[in-house]
């Protein structure tokens, strides 16, 4: 069996079990909500923190990441704009659940596929993308509620949304250890990793239970287009433009990987608190997040040997 069907096939049965859970076996809301409210504020950053606090960094091409990803989160931001102003627009709340949905990413999954196939050398490697990615991808996305709707205050929660996202804390907490030469004590070492391998299935458990098949009929156009551009546009733009600043091997999988998961369940929190058209977010999660388990193993087949 391919790798690459392989390193999915767990992660697929686990959203499954989630989907099921919720919508099959009546596991109620409260519950779903405590999980993702732990997996979060403590399970993930906990992964971070352990994946990045005592491995050797100095060996990672830190310049070469971050100029590739945010290279192509910037073009991906314009492939949009493009598409509202000439091609087909739409009004400014949908704009801002397209934009969201094409420029967005579930790091849960991306997370969970590297630990799959690469293991700790993988994570190390996720976790840099991560805090890039995360960063980059709240500017852009606040920034576009902010100019289609001057009156939400995005700007002003932009720096707030920043400094508390708890998966941008877990990365650098995790580097400063690092770079800092502090490190962590082995007992804090060995209960953050145990807390860090319960984020990932998790995560993917609360990916299924959120998952909603019902009224996406009116949402195909946005669902078609932010489609497009996540699952084709930007992984191969991560692969050509990663290849021009030099990216290569294992570090040039995990970045491609980065770019071609579906968007993030968090896209419609952010929706309801400022004024995005939160349905048609829903929408395009949904089927993203059913698509991308056809578009990941041809993506990952292409990758990889064998």
């Amino acid at each position: 069996m391919p790798v690459a069907i392989e390193a999915l096939i767990p992660i697929i049965l686990t959203v499954l079990i989630g989907y099921l859970a919720r919508h099959r076996f009546g596991v109620g809301e409260s519950v779903w909500a405590g999980i993702e409210k732990l997996t979060y504020y403590l399970f993930a950053p906990a992964l971070l923190v352990v994946s990045l606090a005592n491995k050797p960094l100095s060996d990672l091409a830190w310049g070469e990441v971050l100029v590739t990803l945010v290279s192509v989160l910037l073009l991906c931001s314009v492939l949009i704009i493009v598409w509202q102003w000439f091609i087909r627009p739409v009004d400014l709340p949908s704009f801002t659940s397209m934009f969201q949905g094409a420029v967005r990413f579930n790091s849960f999954i991306a997370l969970a596929l590297v630990d799959n196939l690469f293991g700790a050398e993988g994570l190390m490697v996720g976790a840099l993308a991560t805090v890039v990615i995360v960063v980059s991808v709240n500017i852009l996305s606040v920034s576009a509620f902010s100019v289609t709707n001057p009156d939400n205050g995005g700007w002003r929660k932009l720096p707030y949304q920043l400094v508390t996202n708890p998966l941008i804390i877990g990365c650098f907490l995790g580097l400063m250890l690092n770079l800092t030469g502090i490190g962590l004590a082995p007992a804090l070492d060995n209960m953050l990793l145990m807390l860090g391998k319960t984020a990932l299935p998790m995560a993917l458990l609360s990916v299924g239970a959120a998952l909603r098949l019902a009224n996406v009929r009116s949402s195909m156009d946005m669902i078609a287009v932010t489609s497009a551009i996540q699952f084709i546009a930007k992984p191969l733009a991560a692969l050509f433009v990663g290849q021009w600043f030099g990216l290569e091997g294992l570090t040039a999988i995990v970045v491609v990987i980065f770019m071609a998961v579906p968007t993030a369940p968090s896209a419609y929190v952010l929706a309801r608190q400022l004024g995005g058209n939160y349905q048609a977010m829903a929408s395009i999660i949904t089927v993203q997040t059913v698509l991308a388990f056809f578009t990941l193993p041809l993506t990952l087949s292409l990758l990889l040997p064998g």
